[in-house]
Protein backbone atom coordinates (compact mmCIF):
# COMPACT_ATOMS: atom_id res chain seq x y z
CA UNK A 1 0.00 0.00 0.00
CA UNK A 2 1.53 3.30 -0.55
CA UNK A 3 0.43 7.02 0.03
CA UNK A 4 -0.33 8.74 -3.46
CA UNK A 5 -1.51 12.79 -4.12
CA UNK A 6 -0.52 13.26 -7.67
CA UNK A 7 -2.78 13.78 -10.79
CA UNK A 8 -3.54 9.98 -11.97
CA UNK A 9 -2.18 8.29 -8.84
CA UNK A 10 -4.27 8.63 -6.29
CA UNK A 11 -7.47 11.28 -6.57
CA UNK A 12 -8.84 13.32 -9.41
CA UNK A 13 -11.56 13.92 -10.55
CA UNK A 14 -14.38 12.55 -7.94
CA UNK A 15 -15.86 9.55 -9.03
CA UNK A 16 -15.61 6.40 -7.05
CA UNK A 17 -14.08 3.03 -7.07
CA UNK A 18 -16.81 0.69 -8.13
CA UNK A 19 -20.92 1.99 -7.77
CA UNK A 20 -20.41 3.61 -4.87
CA UNK A 21 -23.29 6.72 -3.64
CA UNK A 22 -25.60 7.26 -1.53
CA UNK A 23 -28.90 8.39 -3.68
CA UNK A 24 -31.06 11.21 -2.38
CA UNK A 25 -33.77 13.41 -3.33
CA UNK A 26 -34.11 17.14 -3.46
CA UNK A 27 -36.95 19.47 -4.27
CA UNK A 28 -37.37 22.77 -4.22
CA UNK A 29 -36.53 24.45 -0.45
CA UNK A 30 -36.56 20.96 0.39
CA UNK A 31 -33.49 18.82 1.74
CA UNK A 32 -31.77 15.28 0.37
CA UNK A 33 -34.96 12.40 1.47
CA UNK A 34 -33.05 9.39 2.28
CA UNK A 35 -35.23 5.85 0.70
CA UNK A 36 -34.87 2.64 1.13
CA UNK A 37 -35.96 0.08 -1.51
CA UNK A 38 -34.98 -3.63 -2.44
CA UNK A 39 -37.56 -4.61 -4.97
CA UNK A 40 -37.35 -2.47 -8.05
CA UNK A 41 -39.32 -0.75 -11.27
CA UNK A 42 -37.74 -1.36 -14.32
CA UNK A 43 -38.89 1.16 -17.20
CA UNK A 44 -40.86 -0.35 -19.76
CA UNK A 45 -41.26 -3.44 -17.76
CA UNK A 46 -44.28 -4.66 -15.38
CA UNK A 47 -42.16 -7.62 -13.28
CA UNK A 48 -40.36 -6.11 -10.81
CA UNK A 49 -36.74 -6.34 -10.06
CA UNK A 50 -34.30 -6.44 -7.31
CA UNK A 51 -31.86 -4.21 -5.98
CA UNK A 52 -28.49 -5.77 -6.36
CA UNK A 53 -24.94 -4.77 -7.10
CA UNK A 54 -23.83 -4.35 -10.50
CA UNK A 55 -21.21 -7.23 -10.81
CA UNK A 56 -24.26 -9.52 -9.24
CA UNK A 57 -26.33 -8.60 -12.17
CA UNK A 58 -25.20 -10.04 -15.59
CA UNK A 59 -28.53 -8.04 -17.35
CA UNK A 60 -26.75 -5.18 -16.32
CA UNK A 61 -23.07 -5.82 -17.33
CA UNK A 62 -24.61 -6.64 -20.98
CA UNK A 63 -25.78 -3.31 -21.40
CA UNK A 64 -23.15 -1.45 -19.58
CA UNK A 65 -21.59 -0.89 -22.86
CA UNK A 66 -19.01 2.61 -22.13
CA UNK A 67 -19.46 2.56 -26.39
CA UNK A 68 -22.96 3.25 -26.25
CA UNK A 69 -23.14 5.92 -24.15
CA UNK A 70 -23.43 8.52 -26.76
CA UNK A 71 -27.00 6.96 -27.08
CA UNK A 72 -28.91 9.47 -24.65
CA UNK A 73 -31.49 6.18 -24.29
CA UNK A 74 -28.76 3.71 -23.53
CA UNK A 75 -27.77 6.14 -20.80
CA UNK A 76 -30.86 7.23 -19.86
CA UNK A 77 -32.05 3.75 -19.38
CA UNK A 78 -28.75 3.04 -17.11
CA UNK A 79 -29.24 6.22 -15.21
CA UNK A 80 -32.92 4.65 -14.59
CA UNK A 81 -32.29 1.14 -13.33
CA UNK A 82 -30.16 2.64 -10.36
CA UNK A 83 -31.32 1.75 -6.76
CA UNK A 84 -33.22 4.30 -4.57
CA UNK A 85 -32.04 3.22 -0.89
CA UNK A 86 -29.25 3.80 1.39
CA UNK A 87 -27.33 0.77 0.41
CA UNK A 88 -25.57 2.71 -2.52
CA UNK A 89 -24.70 1.87 -6.21
CA UNK A 90 -27.19 -0.91 -6.48
CA UNK A 91 -29.42 -1.33 -9.94
CA UNK A 92 -32.14 -3.02 -10.30
CA UNK A 93 -31.80 -6.18 -11.81
CA UNK A 94 -34.21 -8.34 -13.73
CA UNK A 95 -35.42 -11.82 -12.77
CA UNK A 96 -34.44 -12.77 -16.15
CA UNK A 97 -30.71 -12.70 -17.52
CA UNK A 98 -31.69 -9.52 -19.90
CA UNK A 99 -33.64 -6.52 -19.25
CA UNK A 100 -36.79 -6.57 -22.07
CA UNK A 101 -35.84 -2.89 -23.42
CA UNK A 102 -32.40 -1.91 -22.83
CA UNK A 103 -32.99 1.78 -24.26
CA UNK A 104 -35.80 4.58 -23.99
CA UNK A 105 -37.30 5.54 -27.18
CA UNK A 106 -35.43 9.13 -27.92
CA UNK A 107 -38.25 10.32 -30.29
CA UNK A 108 -39.01 12.45 -26.84
CA UNK A 109 -40.08 16.12 -26.43
CA UNK A 110 -37.32 18.53 -25.41
CA UNK A 111 -38.11 19.86 -22.06
CA UNK A 112 -37.77 23.35 -22.01
CA UNK A 113 -36.38 25.15 -18.23
CA UNK A 114 -36.80 28.28 -17.38
CA UNK A 115 -33.99 30.98 -17.48
CA UNK A 116 -33.40 31.15 -13.75
CA UNK A 117 -34.35 28.77 -11.26
CA UNK A 118 -33.81 28.66 -7.40
CA UNK A 119 -31.94 32.18 -7.55
CA UNK A 120 -30.72 33.25 -4.52
CA UNK A 121 -28.60 36.21 -3.85
CA UNK A 122 -24.92 35.22 -3.42
CA UNK A 123 -22.69 37.30 -1.10
CA UNK A 124 -19.37 35.74 -2.26
CA UNK A 125 -18.65 38.10 -5.30
CA UNK A 126 -21.54 37.12 -7.66
CA UNK A 127 -25.10 38.63 -8.17
CA UNK A 128 -26.36 35.01 -9.25
CA UNK A 129 -26.78 32.21 -6.83
CA UNK A 130 -23.79 29.75 -5.41
CA UNK A 131 -24.35 26.44 -4.25
CA UNK A 132 -28.05 25.47 -5.82
CA UNK A 133 -28.87 23.58 -8.58
CA UNK A 134 -32.49 22.59 -10.38
CA UNK A 135 -33.78 18.87 -10.66
CA UNK A 136 -36.60 16.97 -12.45
CA UNK A 137 -38.91 16.88 -9.39
CA UNK A 138 -37.95 12.89 -9.32
CA UNK A 139 -34.19 11.90 -8.40
CA UNK A 140 -32.93 8.45 -9.26
CA UNK A 141 -30.19 7.28 -7.02
CA UNK A 142 -26.75 4.92 -8.05
CA UNK A 143 -23.58 6.18 -9.08
CA UNK A 144 -24.74 8.33 -12.36
CA UNK A 145 -25.18 11.53 -11.31
CA UNK A 146 -28.61 13.91 -12.84
CA UNK A 147 -26.93 16.04 -16.14
CA UNK A 148 -27.79 19.13 -13.45
CA UNK A 149 -26.86 18.03 -10.48
CA UNK A 150 -23.65 19.60 -8.79
CA UNK A 151 -23.26 22.55 -11.90
CA UNK A 152 -19.84 23.71 -10.40
CA UNK A 153 -17.81 20.96 -11.00
CA UNK A 154 -15.10 20.92 -13.46
CA UNK A 155 -12.89 18.75 -15.83
CA UNK A 156 -9.14 19.99 -16.25
CA UNK A 157 -7.85 18.59 -19.40
CA UNK A 158 -3.77 18.20 -19.91
CA UNK A 159 -1.75 18.26 -23.36
CA UNK A 160 -0.04 15.06 -22.94
CA UNK A 161 3.65 15.87 -24.18
CA UNK A 162 4.19 12.27 -25.66
CA UNK A 163 0.61 11.41 -27.34
CA UNK A 164 0.00 15.44 -28.14
CA UNK A 165 -3.32 14.28 -27.03
CA UNK A 166 -5.17 16.23 -24.71
CA UNK A 167 -7.04 13.77 -21.94
CA UNK A 168 -8.48 14.51 -18.13
CA UNK A 169 -6.36 14.25 -15.40
CA UNK A 170 -8.15 15.97 -12.21
CA UNK A 171 -11.05 17.92 -11.24
CA UNK A 172 -12.23 21.65 -10.20
CA UNK A 173 -14.84 23.32 -8.69
CA UNK A 174 -16.01 27.01 -9.71
CA UNK A 175 -16.30 29.16 -7.08
CA UNK A 176 -17.16 32.66 -9.14
CA UNK A 177 -16.99 33.61 -13.10
CA UNK A 178 -13.15 33.42 -13.67
CA UNK A 179 -12.24 30.91 -11.27
CA UNK A 180 -11.79 27.26 -9.98
CA UNK A 181 -9.89 25.87 -6.98
CA UNK A 182 -8.40 22.41 -7.46
CA UNK A 183 -5.43 20.69 -5.85
CA UNK A 184 -1.54 22.27 -6.02
CA UNK A 185 -0.64 18.87 -7.19
CA UNK A 186 -2.60 19.46 -9.86
CA UNK A 187 -0.54 22.13 -11.33
CA UNK A 188 2.72 21.19 -10.12
CA UNK A 189 5.35 19.13 -9.28
CA UNK A 190 6.99 15.98 -11.00
CA UNK A 191 3.57 14.36 -11.57
CA UNK A 192 1.73 17.75 -13.40
CA UNK A 193 5.35 18.02 -15.48
CA UNK A 194 5.46 14.40 -17.16
CA UNK A 195 1.82 14.92 -17.61
CA UNK A 196 2.43 18.11 -19.51
CA UNK A 197 0.79 21.73 -19.25
CA UNK A 198 -2.94 22.02 -18.46
CA UNK A 199 -4.51 22.75 -21.77
CA UNK A 200 -8.77 24.10 -21.13
CA UNK A 201 -10.42 23.88 -17.69
CA UNK A 202 -13.51 22.36 -19.30
CA UNK A 203 -17.12 23.07 -17.53
CA UNK A 204 -20.68 21.81 -18.35
CA UNK A 205 -19.35 18.54 -18.49
CA UNK A 206 -21.57 15.39 -18.10
CA UNK A 207 -20.92 12.23 -20.56
CA UNK A 208 -18.00 12.95 -22.34
CA UNK A 209 -19.17 10.92 -25.28
CA UNK A 210 -21.55 13.52 -26.08
CA UNK A 211 -22.14 17.48 -26.58
CA UNK A 212 -24.33 18.92 -25.84
CA UNK A 213 -25.46 16.47 -23.58
CA UNK A 214 -28.79 15.29 -22.83
CA UNK A 215 -31.07 12.61 -20.68
CA UNK A 216 -34.32 11.60 -20.86
CA UNK A 217 -36.54 12.48 -17.87
CA UNK A 218 -39.80 12.18 -17.35
CA UNK A 219 -40.41 11.46 -20.83
CA UNK A 220 -38.95 14.67 -21.74
CA UNK A 221 -35.30 15.10 -23.58
CA UNK A 222 -33.33 16.98 -21.05
CA UNK A 223 -30.09 18.79 -22.51
CA UNK A 224 -27.72 21.04 -21.39
CA UNK A 225 -25.53 23.64 -23.08
CA UNK A 226 -22.39 23.09 -25.15
CA UNK A 227 -19.48 21.93 -23.24
CA UNK A 228 -17.48 25.50 -22.39
CA UNK A 229 -13.42 24.40 -22.18
CA UNK A 230 -12.18 27.36 -20.40
CA UNK A 231 -8.56 28.51 -21.24
CA UNK A 232 -6.24 28.66 -18.13
CA UNK A 233 -5.27 32.61 -17.72
CA UNK A 234 -3.19 32.08 -14.55
CA UNK A 235 -2.24 29.41 -11.94
CA UNK A 236 -2.09 30.74 -8.07
CA UNK A 237 -0.64 27.88 -6.25
CA UNK A 238 -0.95 28.29 -2.21
CA UNK A 239 2.66 29.71 -1.12
CA UNK A 240 2.95 26.95 1.38
CA UNK A 241 2.63 24.23 -0.77
CA UNK A 242 6.24 22.06 -0.91
CA UNK A 243 6.24 19.33 -3.86
CA UNK A 244 8.29 17.20 -1.88
CA UNK A 245 6.72 16.80 1.04
CA UNK A 246 4.32 13.78 1.13
CA UNK A 247 2.20 14.86 3.70
CA UNK A 248 0.75 17.51 0.94
CA UNK A 249 0.03 20.42 3.38
CA UNK A 250 -1.51 23.42 1.46
CA UNK A 251 -2.47 21.43 -1.53
CA UNK A 252 -5.06 24.11 -3.14
CA UNK A 253 -4.40 26.19 -5.94
CA UNK A 254 -6.73 28.43 -7.96
CA UNK A 255 -6.47 28.62 -11.80
CA UNK A 256 -8.00 32.34 -13.73
CA UNK A 257 -9.89 30.92 -16.62
CA UNK A 258 -11.43 32.93 -19.23
CA UNK A 259 -14.75 34.41 -17.91
CA UNK A 260 -17.59 31.70 -17.80
CA UNK A 261 -20.83 31.89 -19.56
CA UNK A 262 -23.85 33.36 -18.05
CA UNK A 263 -25.26 30.91 -15.40
CA UNK A 264 -27.95 28.39 -16.09
CA UNK A 265 -29.52 24.86 -14.58
CA UNK A 266 -25.43 23.39 -15.83
CA UNK A 267 -23.73 26.29 -14.79
CA UNK A 268 -23.40 27.82 -11.30
CA UNK A 269 -20.37 28.16 -8.51
CA UNK A 270 -20.54 26.15 -5.29
CA UNK A 271 -20.87 28.37 -1.95
CA UNK A 272 -17.62 29.03 -0.43
CA UNK A 273 -17.86 28.08 3.15
CA UNK A 274 -18.33 31.34 5.05
CA UNK A 275 -18.46 32.06 8.40
CA UNK A 276 -22.46 32.57 8.61
CA UNK A 277 -22.97 29.08 6.83
CA UNK A 278 -23.25 25.64 8.17
CA UNK A 279 -19.89 23.97 9.08
CA UNK A 280 -20.28 20.30 7.72
CA UNK A 281 -17.13 19.23 9.52
CA UNK A 282 -17.80 17.13 12.32
CA UNK A 283 -18.73 13.88 14.14
CA UNK A 284 -21.84 12.12 11.87
CA UNK A 285 -21.15 14.60 9.16
CA UNK A 286 -21.35 13.09 5.66
CA UNK A 287 -20.09 14.80 2.70
CA UNK A 288 -20.57 14.33 -1.35
CA UNK A 289 -18.10 13.92 -4.03
CA UNK A 290 -18.79 14.05 -7.76
CA UNK A 291 -15.96 13.74 -10.89
CA UNK A 292 -14.87 11.87 -13.38
CA UNK A 293 -12.12 9.68 -11.80
CA UNK A 294 -11.04 5.63 -11.85
CA UNK A 295 -14.21 3.39 -11.44
CA UNK A 296 -15.39 -0.07 -11.52
CA UNK A 297 -18.70 0.90 -13.13
CA UNK A 298 -16.77 0.27 -16.91
CA UNK A 299 -13.85 -2.23 -15.42
CA UNK A 300 -14.78 -4.53 -18.12
CA UNK A 301 -15.03 -2.61 -20.96
CA UNK A 302 -12.68 -0.18 -20.38
CA UNK A 303 -10.00 -2.17 -18.30
CA UNK A 304 -8.34 -1.42 -14.47
CA UNK A 305 -7.62 1.76 -14.24
CA UNK A 306 -10.31 3.60 -16.98
CA UNK A 307 -12.30 6.42 -15.91
CA UNK A 308 -15.41 7.17 -15.73
CA UNK A 309 -16.87 8.74 -19.27
CA UNK A 310 -20.08 9.67 -17.13
CA UNK A 311 -20.07 12.35 -14.18
CA UNK A 312 -20.44 10.10 -10.77
CA UNK A 313 -21.31 11.19 -7.45
CA UNK A 314 -20.77 9.43 -3.75
CA UNK A 315 -21.25 9.64 -0.06
CA UNK A 316 -18.58 9.68 2.50
CA UNK A 317 -18.53 10.26 6.24
CA UNK A 318 -16.39 12.28 8.60
CA UNK A 319 -13.58 10.40 9.60
CA UNK A 320 -12.13 12.36 13.18
CA UNK A 321 -8.41 13.06 12.89
CA UNK A 322 -7.44 11.33 15.67
CA UNK A 323 -9.01 8.41 13.73
CA UNK A 324 -7.77 9.13 10.78
CA UNK A 325 -3.96 10.03 11.83
CA UNK A 326 -3.38 6.74 13.18
CA UNK A 327 -4.66 4.63 10.08
CA UNK A 328 -1.76 6.61 8.29
CA UNK A 329 0.87 6.30 10.83
CA UNK A 330 2.52 3.07 9.58
CA UNK A 331 2.79 5.84 6.13
CA UNK A 332 4.33 8.12 7.94
CA UNK A 333 1.80 11.02 7.74
CA UNK A 334 1.08 13.11 9.85
CA UNK A 335 -2.19 15.63 9.28
CA UNK A 336 -2.10 19.33 9.41
CA UNK A 337 -4.68 21.46 10.57
CA UNK A 338 -5.20 22.51 7.16
CA UNK A 339 -6.48 18.52 6.45
CA UNK A 340 -10.05 16.81 7.15
CA UNK A 341 -10.56 12.85 6.05
CA UNK A 342 -13.58 11.13 5.08
CA UNK A 343 -14.51 7.90 3.63
CA UNK A 344 -13.03 4.57 4.60
CA UNK A 345 -15.44 2.21 3.58
CA UNK A 346 -14.92 -0.51 1.40
CA UNK A 347 -15.07 0.60 -2.04
CA UNK A 348 -16.42 4.00 -1.59
CA UNK A 349 -13.61 6.17 -1.84
CA UNK A 350 -12.32 9.26 -4.21
CA UNK A 351 -9.62 7.77 -6.89
CA UNK A 352 -7.49 8.13 -9.83
CA UNK A 353 -8.94 11.14 -11.72
CA UNK A 354 -10.58 12.52 -8.70
CA UNK A 355 -7.47 14.72 -7.35
CA UNK A 356 -8.93 18.62 -7.20
CA UNK A 357 -12.39 17.48 -7.09
CA UNK A 358 -14.78 18.71 -4.54
CA UNK A 359 -15.97 17.59 -1.26
CA UNK A 360 -19.15 19.30 0.02
CA UNK A 361 -22.02 19.70 2.21
CA UNK A 362 -25.35 20.66 2.57
CA UNK A 363 -26.49 23.71 4.58
CA UNK A 364 -29.92 22.72 5.22
CA UNK A 365 -30.62 26.05 6.79
CA UNK A 366 -29.74 28.35 3.58
CA UNK A 367 -30.68 25.25 1.22
CA UNK A 368 -27.12 25.55 -0.86
CA UNK A 369 -24.00 23.33 -1.45
CA UNK A 370 -21.19 24.76 0.19
CA UNK A 371 -17.51 23.24 -0.83
CA UNK A 372 -16.01 21.60 2.21
CA UNK A 373 -12.82 20.24 1.05
CA UNK A 374 -10.59 19.46 -1.75
CA UNK A 375 -9.24 15.64 -2.92
CA UNK A 376 -5.61 15.64 -2.36
CA UNK A 377 -4.18 12.28 -0.94
CA UNK A 378 -5.06 8.52 -0.49
CA UNK A 379 -3.99 5.26 -1.23
CA UNK A 380 -3.23 3.57 -4.41
CA UNK A 381 -5.59 0.80 -3.42
CA UNK A 382 -8.43 3.51 -3.15
CA UNK A 383 -11.76 2.06 -1.61
CA UNK A 384 -9.89 -0.11 0.95
CA UNK A 385 -12.37 -0.64 4.04
CA UNK A 386 -10.99 1.39 6.93
CA UNK A 387 -8.86 3.79 4.93
CA UNK A 388 -10.16 7.12 4.74
CA UNK A 389 -9.11 9.91 1.80
CA UNK A 390 -7.55 13.19 3.27
CA UNK A 391 -8.58 16.45 1.73
CA UNK A 392 -7.84 19.77 2.18
CA UNK A 393 -10.07 21.92 4.55
CA UNK A 394 -11.03 24.80 2.95
CA UNK A 395 -12.77 26.83 5.33
CA UNK A 396 -8.76 26.95 6.61
CA UNK A 397 -8.23 28.92 3.47
CA UNK A 398 -10.85 31.02 2.65
CA UNK A 399 -9.09 34.51 3.46
CA UNK A 400 -6.37 33.40 0.97
CA UNK A 401 -9.06 32.24 -1.70
CA UNK A 402 -10.58 35.64 -1.17
CA UNK A 403 -7.73 37.29 -1.64
CA UNK A 404 -6.42 35.76 -5.38
CA UNK A 405 -9.72 34.81 -6.48
CA UNK A 406 -11.23 38.88 -6.36
CA UNK A 407 -14.04 38.39 -3.82
CA UNK A 408 -12.60 40.38 -0.79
Amino acid sequence: MFLVGPIASTLSAIVIVIVAIAPFSLQEDAPPVWEVTTVCDIPNEVQKGTCREPNDCPAYGAINDPTELSSVGRLSFLKQVQCNGTVSGQVCCPRKRRYESPALNENVPRRVRPKATNRIHSRFGDDDSCGSQSYVPKIRGGEIANIDEFPWMAMLLYDMKDTKMVVHGCGGVLINRNYVITAAHCVTGSEYDSKGPLKYVRLREYNVYDDPDCVIEQSALDCSEEKFDAKPRNITIHPEYDVSNHNKYHDIALIEIDPSPPYSDFLRPICLPEPELENGVGPGKKFSVSGWGRTDAFRKQLGNNALSPIKLKLILPYVEPEVCQKVFLPQHLRLGPGQICAGGQKAKDTCGGDSGSPLMHYDFRKGVWVLTGIVSLGVRDCGTEGIPGVYTNVREYLPWIKEHARMA
